[in-house]
């Protein structure tokens, strides 16, 4: 074949999406594939074609050097599964050479699974380790080979030194094909019960198995199976609860799925959670009005949850913070994790919510619950309800600002200084029907019948901004001052130093915002310690004092307290994210020069006013 035919031919079939043209050759393959311009830049062949190509050579020397030319990294294990037994067994047992040819774990896997049965035992009996360091367990070997071969492996079972566990691994996670045609009269019953479980084929519990916690089976037919166990368990009645209680004590590792099924949380996370869970539902009076139910709870969430603080930075763990059960425990969670715990707690107490997006954003739609307003009227019908942007007004007791209100207010809230519209709360679809809204009075009533107020209705943040407007910095130096505003916020919250963000909220917008203190500039953000691998976020202040000039404090978590520290050191010390020097365009908080009064930018992450573009939510 000529450069010319085979451009044409690999037109027509390429672009045909047919694939390689029948005439080409291995000779042809090996040819073309020599020519990188021709290959890359005048046909633009994908990975996939090229891939395919390469697997038409045989000499494995030849295809190494050609994944190595073309860097092929979507499909080295489709070409590795055509060598030899000998090279793949190479490739498994050398580090170097998987090194060299870029092998991850992911497409390790695949190519053990084509090796023959014979292979394979070789592998299980004489090079185990080279597995376990791998992460490869037999059944996930097992599971995706094809029926015939699984078939061959299972009659070879008893010759692999497994385990009873790895073995019902196995045999629990085989074809249901396949299952069927063993014979099992002679299998002992803990082979018989594991061919017995299924294999559920649902999105999100794919090749796992689902317990059943309404049967009257012993749960210890699970033992030992907790890797492949999952369970969604946002329905479970109180008697299935009771069982998954049990069944975690037997299997903790296994999955607990949440509403959003993006992460699952562990068996401890579970039970942490539920307790905590519990404590929330014991405290409330069964006499309460819904609205009253929803007050406790959304206060509840408050004092137990924050925004986490590494949120959208470069180190922020996604499987950390969008976990019902694993945000109680961890107390650390972002919108659609915040809002799924309330409403998986008012679905427990009755009340029906439903969680809704707007693509940036979570909250939920509480759904045709009755609201009493001071003007004497009473409703009933949808209102919105966003846990997240309220969680500084419940952890420092404050008065809720996204507390049933209606979809006209919400998308008020979306709107900054500026007039830039975030649109968090946008879903006309979803929000045309939340109409109702409670005032101001008919809150303050609401938290002073459940005792978050005092007598009159004064919620305890308005104490504080008082407390806070009688320490004058004429009285003080600007230091001692500010000494005494941290004093005082300890005093209403004494864990603020784990609660950075609604911490940094409350100093932006009531702690420093006092007309006693004189500033050029404020700012309350976070930093990570240089030193520190994990580059976990810490909470600083830096204040910029006329006459008196920078002022820099950390917060400790050992001490409980902010700490003090000349520029020099704090700047030694400390560094900012990624992400927020991208949003500062590159420019450090205190590196800016202009003059400013105290900054209003409450994160909408935690707060209840609009933030600035580019600050987290």
């Amino acid at each position: 074949m000529t450069k010319e035919e085979f451009k044409e031919k690999m037109k027509e079939y390429f672009y045909g999406t047919l694939g390689l043209p029948p005439e080409l050759t291995e000779s042809d393959s090996e040819k073309f594939l020599q020519d990188y311009n021709l290959i890359k830049n005048e046909l633009q062949l994908n990975e996939d074609v090229i891939s395919e190509m390469v697997k038409l050579i045989s000499s494995e020397e030849v295809k190494k050097e050609m994944m190595s030319k073309y860097k092929l990294s979507l499909y080295k294990e489709k070409i590795i599964s055509t060598f030899s037994e000998e090279s793949k067994l190479d490739i498994a047992l050398n580090e170097d050479i998987r090194n060299s040819l870029g092998i991850e774990e992911y497409e390790m896997l695949k190519i053990v699974e084509s090796l023959s049965i014979e292979s394979l035992k070789k592998l299980f009996n004489e090079n185990r380790t080279v597995l376990e360091e791998l992460g490869i367990k037999p059944y996930s070997i097992v599971r995706d080979l094809t029926p015939e071969k699984q078939l061959e492996f299972i009659g070879e079972l008893e010759n692999f030194g497994l385990t009873l566990d790895e073995k019902r691994q196995i045999l629990a996670t085989l074809s249901e094909e396949v299952k069927e045609q063993i014979d099992t009269s002679n299998y002992p019953k803990d082979y018989i019960t594991a061919l017995r479980m299924k294999i559920s084929d649902n999105v999100r519990s794919y090749g796992k198995i689902v317990p059943d916690l309404t049967s009257e089976d012993d749960i210890e037919i699970y033992k030992g199976l907790d890797e492949l166990l999952f369970v969604n368990a946002v329905s479970l009645d109180e008697g299935q609860r009771s069982k998954l209680m049990k069944l975690i004590v037997l299997c903790p590792e296994i999955d607990i799925s949440d509403y959003l099924g993006i992460t699952s949380s562990t068996g401890r996370e579970y039970i942490n959670g539920e307790a905590w869970i519990q404590t929330v539902i014991q405290g409330i009076n069964q006499d309460w009005t819904n609205i009253q139910k929803i007050a406790y709870v959304d206060h509840a969430i408050g004092r137990r949850i924050s925004y986490s603080p590494d949120a959208q930075t470069e180190v922020s763990d996604e499987s950390k913070i969008r976990s019902l059960w694993k945000i109680i425990d961890t107390g650390y969670g972002v919108c659609n994790g915040i809002a799924q715990i309330e409403k998986y707690i008012l679905d427990r107490l009755g009340i029906e919510s439903e969680l809704i997006s707007s693509g940036n954003h979570s909250f939920l739609k509480l759904k045709d619950v009755e609201i009493s307003n001071s003007d004497g009227t009473t409703k009933r019908g949808d209102t919105i309800l966003d846990p997240t942007w309220n969680l500084t007004a419940q952890r420092y007791g404050g008065l809720p600002d996204n507390f049933c209100i209606n979809y006209s207010t919400a998308r008020e809230h979306d709107i900054d200084r500026d007039g830039k519209d975030f649109e968090c709360h946008k879903n006309d679809e979803k929000l045309s029907s939340a109409t109702l809204e409670l005032d101001e009075d008919s809150i303050r009533e609401i938290y002073k019948s459940i005792g978050l107020t005092d007598k009159d209705g004064i919620f305890p943040m308005q104490k504080l901004a008082e407390e806070c407007r009688e320490i004058d910095s004429h009285k003080y130096s600007e230091h001692i001052a500010i000494r005494k505003l941290f004093d005082a916020l300890r005093e209403y919250e004494p864990n603020f130093i784990n609660c950075p963000n609604s911490t940094m909220s409350v100093l932006r917008n009531i702690v420093f915002k006092q007309p006693n203190f004189r500033f050029n500039r404020c700012v309350a953000k976070r930093v990570y310690e240089r030193s520190d691998k994990s580059r976990k976020p810490v909470m600083y202040v830096y204040a910029d004092i006329p006459d008196t000039g920078e002022y820099f404090c950390y917060a400790d978590s050992n001490e409980n307290d902010f700490i003090s520290i000349p520029k020099s050191e704090f700047e030694k010390k400390f560094e900012c994210y990624d992400y927020d020097l991208r949003a500062s365009k590159g420019i450090r908080p205190w590196e800016e020069k202009r003059q400013q009064s105290i900054s209003e930018d409450l994160s909408k992450s935690s707060g209840n006013v609009a933030t600035k573009e580019n600050e987290e939510r």
